[in-house]
């Protein structure tokens, strides 16, 4: 075999297997963004899924109030409030930052977590922790938005805002702990 000839070979095997490099990558891609259509697509069909409840947007500031359907953000029991896109409940106004607040869920409650100092007024409590019940507001800048929670166990409330103590389950007389124990050991 010539040189030439071997030359020949060699630079259209080394072009042949950059092209199927190419060729992979953007197969890969296309796979990618294919199954990301698909999950958000999934996400939602599931609507709710996992979630635990929902702010309701009472007033968004601008001037435009006619005929509007109020817009409703689901969260999880962990969340962020911001207008990034990390973030769990993206807001797009000018007084939300990309990580506004931190929410994590407590029965019958939602705890904030002020991101970085970032302003917000909603209720306080005795211990100074900012919770928001079923039907509170919350305010970031000129935005109103009320917690609606999803489980009818967390919306009861009475006026002064404390659950009612779920009842203890009694087991009947005949059954005694020492039965169970013996399972445990």
């Amino acid at each position: 075999m010539s040189t030439d000839l071997y030359e020949l070979i060699a630079y259209a095997a080394r072009y042949w297997f950059a092209l199927l490099a190419v060729l992979v990558a953007f197969y890969g891609w296309r796979a990618c963004v294919t199954d990301n259509r698909r999950a958000r697509i999934l996400r939602y069909q599931a609507h709710g899924a996992g979630c635990v409840g929902e702010l309701v947007m009472l007033d968004d500031g601008t001037k435009k109030k006619k005929n509007r359907k109020p817009e409703c953000y689901q969260f999880g029991a962990e969340a962020v409030i911001g207008s990034g896109r990390t973030a769990d409940v993206r807001i797009r106004a000018r007084d939300v930052k990309k990580r506004h607040i931190f929410m994590t869920y407590r029965p019958g409650e939602m705890v904030l977590h002020a991101v970085d100092g970032a302003p917000f007024t909603s209720p306080v409590n005795r211990e100074g922790e900012h919770i928001l019940r079923d039907g509170d507001e919350l305010q970031i800048g000129a935005l109103r938005m009320t917690l609606v929670f999803f489980n009818a166990e967390d919306a009861a409330a009475d006026e002064s805002g404390a659950r009612q103590p779920k009842v203890a389950q009694v087991l009947p007389e005949d059954v005694s702990d020492d039965e169970f124990e013996d399972v445990w050991e």
